[in-house]
């Protein structure tokens, strides 16, 4: 196995050797904090990352996508904007 230096490696960078997994439906509502019928509207519009089906019943989200769906959605709100 490969070793690597973590020490001088940038987050981002570090964050790209994650290895990657699906991430179930109650799972991504915890991830995400939507309800499955919001998600499936997103979704439909193409804001939202896409299901993957992985049997005849059973669908599953990238780990990944979801986490970049949120990164993407980070609102920085100020102490004087929570105030109000």
């Amino acid at each position: 196995m490969k070793h690597i230096d973590l020490t001088s490696i940038d987050i981002q960078a570090a964050n790209d050797l994650v290895f990657d997994r699906l991430v179930k439906e109650k799972e991504r509502q915890l991830i995400t904090g939507i309800s499955k019928a919001q998600a499936f509207q997103l979704e439909r519009l193409g804001e939202f990352p896409r299901r993957r089906r992985i049997s005849n019943r059973s669908v599953a989200w990238l780990l990944s996508e979801l986490l970049d769906w949120i990164a993407a959605r980070e609102v920085v709100i100020s102490p004087t904007e929570a105030k109000e």
